[in-house]
């Protein structure tokens, strides 16, 4: 193996192990089990043992010569590419900046724990707040209905909390029948005044797709985007790629 070859190799391994610490590090600091996070683990043991082969290899003098690996590697190397660029378009539109004196703004929901929010959720509801502070004639459509491991409605637990914070209940609309980001749109816009101006909240890593979603339903709306967690980010930017291919798939999408 070449010097070159050695120090990819010891690339994979760095890689390989911030993986499993950062799948480690994500559930201890938020929580085991959440969507996609295996993969995180997955990846990262495929890297260490990717290194452990070609070290072995490389000892024993038993590299392999195949017409086949540069192809494979171009392959792997352009799809690294896709997915880079990918994810800079996806947080492209979670920069910008709301604007001001929106009619409604569209919180879209995220997991209660029982009762209480999640962080994503106690964080967009959190912006709601203050947007609708700032924006006293501003409106508010809480979108979310009920999943498994919630005692309440994704929309009854913003309710709760933004009355708490002193937000006059006669500015916000439960919508609590949608169970995904696409129901969340769709029902909500029925709830939406005809010729309103809308904004739509929810993580900044969440915003092009939901976007994306609104734009295929014929809906104008603006990003309020909702600033996430570091710990949190790296997995919630992979799982993003996962879900817009995913709806990009279903011809949910409009680019």
């Amino acid at each position: 193996m070449t010097t070159a070859g050695r120090i990819v190799n010891y690339v994979v391994l760095a890689l390989g192990i911030a993986m499993i610490g950062y799948y480690f590090a994500l559930g201890f600091a938020v929580r085991f089990g959440q969507s996609l996070q295996f993969l995180w683990l997955l990846v990262g043991i495929a890297f260490v043992a990717r290194f452990a082969f070609w070290a072995w290899a490389d000892h024993a003098g038993r590299i392999p010569q195949s017409p086949l690996l540069l192809p494979l590697r171009i392959a792997f190397l352009a799809l690294v590419a896709l997915f880079l660029i990918a994810e800079v378009l996806i947080l492209l539109p979670g920069l910008s900046e709301p604007p001001a004196g929106l009619d409604c703004i569209v919180v879209l929901g995220a997991r209660v724990n029982g009762t209480e929010p999640s962080g994503a959720l106690r964080n967009r509801t959190d912006l709601a707040g203050i947007y609708l502070e700032r924006n006293p004639a501003t409106i508010a459509v809480l979108s979310g209905g009920q999943g498994e491991g919630e005692e309440i409605t994704e929309a009854q637990c913003m309710y709760d909390r933004l009355v708490a914070r002193g937000i006059d209940p006669a500015r916000l609309i439960r919508e609590d029948k949608s169970t995904d980001t696409s129901e969340n749109l769709r029902f909500s816009r029925e709830l939406v005044p005809e010729g309103a101006s809308v904004g739509l909240v929810t993580n900044n890593f969440h915003i092009c797709r939901a976007l994306g979603l609104a734009k295929k339903l014929g809906w104008e709306v603006s990003a309020v985007p909702v600033p996430t967690s570091a710990i949190s980010f790296p997995h919630y930017m992979m799982r993003e790629f996962v879900g817009i291919c995913y709806e990009l798939v279903r011809g949910n999408i409009k680019l």
